[in-house]
């Protein structure tokens, strides 16, 4: 009864974005979608690099809830008192030495040592005091949920970006991420893809700063008006991208609707039909 219930309250609210959008039907703003996608970039032939967003558009939550969420329910799980509300700005300040600590070339005893080291900042950061014994026997586990085994790869990712490099495509990744976003793209295996990796915690901007756009403009040496960028946020990718100059299409796996956007895909092999 509860799944029929919100099924059709999902219905009831995509039916009213249709018909904002100037639609008789949810059917028909999908296909003005994908439509317009596919004619959204005038002349697919002067895109010369593409960048992604990364969480939600490359990769997402392997336990299906955020990592907040899911280290409360381990330390709770564990006999702990329920941690603090976890916030963004939590995970910033625990990882901010990531980039320059850890490296996915570390040995095993390195990876320990420092799994280690993060757990205590895990516990440090939630004001829970633990001695070393006590931070070491949660270290892997709190590795497993915070760090980059607590997400996985879509499966349309590695498809879309064999044929972008096969076409000579310049790739790059921008993402508002805490420090180190580099060090998890190369450990869920898709550094290779990518010419670079482009952090907000590690340049100083985050989107829709176009700032952050201009950075990779540059380090991919393309003008933004012949970049492609490809994200799920509709502030943070389409109108940061836009902004910045960029083309730009919004990846939607189904969570929302996006009425705003002119140009929107359901799956990441429709851009094969947006570059032609």
């Amino acid at each position: 009864m509860e799944f029929d219930q919100q099924a059709r309250r999902a219905a009831g609210r995509r039916y009213q974005r249709a018909i904002a959008a100037g639609c008789r039907s949810p059917a028909e703003l999908q296909v003005r979608h994908i439509s317009v996608t596919f004619s959204a970039v005038n002349s697919p032939d002067q895109i010369r690099a593409v960048t992604f967003d990364f969480f939600e558009t490359l990769i997402h939550h392997r336990a299906g809830q955020g990592r907040g969420r899911a280290l409360s329910e381990y330390l709770v799980g564990c006999g702990y008192r329920s941690p603090p509300t976890w916030h963004d700005g939590a995970l910033y300040r625990v990882f901010e030495n990531h980039a320059a600590q850890y490296s996915p070339g570390l040995g095993d005893a390195e990876r320990s040592r420092y799994r280690v080291h993060l757990a205590a900042r895990v516990f440090a950061e939630l004001g829970m005091g633990a001695g070393v014994d006590e931070v070491s026997r949660h270290a892997e586990a709190i590795w497993e949920i915070l760090g980059p085994p607590a997400f996985e790869v879509y499966p349309d990712v590695r498809p879309i970006l064999d044929y972008l490099r096969g076409r000579g495509v310049g790739l790059a990744v921008i993402s508002n991420w805490h420090c180190g976003l580099a060090h998890f793209v190369a450990d869920l295996g898709l550094a290779s893809y990518f010419d670079h990796v482009i952090g907000s915690a590690d340049c100083g901007f985050a989107k829709p700063d176009p700032r952050i756009f201009a950075r990779a403009s540059t380090l991919l040496g393309v003008s933004p008006a012949h970049i492609l960028h490809v994200g799920d946020s509709y502030e943070a990718d389409y109108q940061g991208g836009r902004e910045a100059g960029f083309h730009v299409t919004l990846i939607d796996r189904g969570a929302e609707e996006h009425a705003q956007a002119e140009s929107v895909v359901r799956r990441l092999a429709d851009l094969r039909s947006v570059l032609g």
